[in-house]
């Protein structure tokens, strides 16, 4: 069973990747969430929340079995949840609930204390009062832990803990929370590669924030339609959003917005080949965001496009930082992945082995793009070493990740290095120093890099 599409399912299928995507009405979404989040599973199912039933099973697998019990609190906290929101329709089941309440707080008590984790878990199950209210606590808490479940790269887990949120929150939600949930639902969604969705809730976002004049939110519903257009191969139309983005927020005063705006518009001029414009548009999102988590993210496309061009000591510089930063669990293991797609080019055997290595701990936590990135990058990374066999089972299982999630570029970028592998052709020649590397732009970028990481060791 898969996690609850978080749209509904009249809204069809959408493959376009035009602005003019299908819109939740948030109105209506408002007074019923599950019409922003699909079809919610009743409480006695007991498949529902499988995602932290997974994760239990894996740790278990791997004798985590601390990890093991987290998830399994998880999972019974979601399932006090649900039962809290059917009260209503089962009023007689006060007494059932009150002894699930009193079950679960005991479970708690036998987590790992002092976990990040375990407090988030105890902060919701703390803001259930015996009386089965729905209090303003619940939903913010579960807002809280989602967010975190997000952070850790949890991403499955953390569109369960979002969409209970909502429920909970219901009818008291307000257009500018209703905005945030459909943003944030966007947002893991995408990073999950399940396109329609992901345009169908950024509809729903730049919708409601329209009609109350919030130009931010509405911005960013607008970005985040030209990231699932990026994702999808359209790249004018990306571009196009990106573009527009950037000048409406440069009139209206909105740095964070350029910034983010910045950040998108550099990773298209990544794909369509243009270097220089790239690096501009990254070092300017890297400058005027005020978001630590956002400055890491383009600091390490910055050192993507660094490395490039043959810059790798100001590649490494910026790669390293953002490994060593309390940013999420996905950019970081990003920095890490390219870090040794860069030590397998220099021909640095064993700094490949220590960062593939450390992906590895963590593989079965990436999301589809980084999973497909990663095995990418290790088949090369095993041809360049001259391990043929071992490249060519990487490849085709970043092809099969590829064609199973429709990332049409990863596929077709795969398919040619397994086609280039079988001829026995060189591979993937490392990026060397070129007269791009000595531009006195990108010169002053590695400078301020090598500043940056110094003030931030001091």
């Amino acid at each position: 069973m898969q996690s609850p599409a978080l749209v509904c399912n009249e809204l069809g299928r959408d493959t376009s990747c035009t602005p003019a995507g299908p819109v939740v009405t948030w109105k209506d979404a408002l007074y019923s969430p599950q019409r922003l989040f699909g079809e919610v599973g009743s409480s006695t199912d007991v498949l529902g929340h499988e995602p932290f039933l997974e994760r239990a099973r894996l740790q278990r697998e791997q004798e985590h079995d601390g990890s093991a019990r987290l998830a399994l609190g998880a999972y019974v906290v979601a399932r006090l949840v649900d039962r809290l929101l059917t009260l209503d329709q089962d009023p007689a089941g006060m007494a059932a609930f009150q002894w699930q309440l009193e079950a679960v707080r005991r479970h708690l008590c036998e987590l790992p204390p002092h976990v990040p984790e375990t407090a988030h878990l105890a902060g919701v199950v703390q803001a259930i009062p015996a009386s089965g209210e729905r209090t303003s606590a619940v939903w913010m808490s579960l807002r809280a832990y989602a967010y975190f479940l997000e952070h850790e790269g949890r991403l499955e887990e953390s569109l369960e803990v979002l969409m209970l949120a909502a429920r909970a929150q219901g009818s008291n939600t307000s257009c500018a929370d209703f905005t945030s949930y459909a943003l944030g639902a966007a947002r893991l969604n995408r990073q999950l590669a399940r396109w329609e969705t992901a345009n169908a809730c950024y509809n729903a976002a730049e919708e409601a924030a329209g009609s109350v004049g919030d130009s931010v939110a509405a911005l960013r519903g607008r970005l985040g339609r030209g990231a699932v257009c990026r994702g999808l191969g359209n790249l004018p139309m990306a571009r196009e959003i990106a573009e527009g983005v950037v000048k409406e927020a440069s009139e209206r005063d909105l740095p964070a917005v350029q910034a983010l705006a910045y950040a998108d518009l550099g990773a298209v001029y990544a794909l369509q080949g243009l270097r220089l414009e790239e690096l501009r548009a990254n070092y300017m999102a890297f400058r005027l965001t005020p978001d630590p988590v956002q400055r890491m993210r383009t600091l390490g496309d910055l050192g993507i496009g660094l490395y490039r061009i043959g810059a790798l000591q100001a590649a490494r510089t910026a790669f390293d930082i953002v490994i060593k930063s309390d940013t999420s669990f996905v950019v970081r293991m990003n920095a890490l992945l390219e870090l040794m797609d860069l030590e397998s080019g220099a021909g640095h055997r064993v700094a490949f082995e220590r960062c593939r290595n450390l992906i590895e701990r963590n593989r079965t936590e990436l999301v589809p793009v980084v999973a497909t990135d990663y095995q990418y990058k290790v088949g090369i990374g095993f041809s360049r070493f001259g391990q043929l066999s071992r490249a060519h089972d990487a490849l085709a299982k970043g092809l099969e990740l590829a064609e199973r999630h429709r990332l049409n570029l990863w596929y077709f970028t795969i398919q040619t290095a397994i086609a280039e592998l079988v001829e026995r052709r060189e591979p993937v020649a490392a990026p060397r120093a070129t007269a791009l590397s000595e531009a006195p732009e990108v010169l002053e970028m590695e400078l301020g890099l090598q500043e940056y990481a110094t003030a931030t060791t001091v």
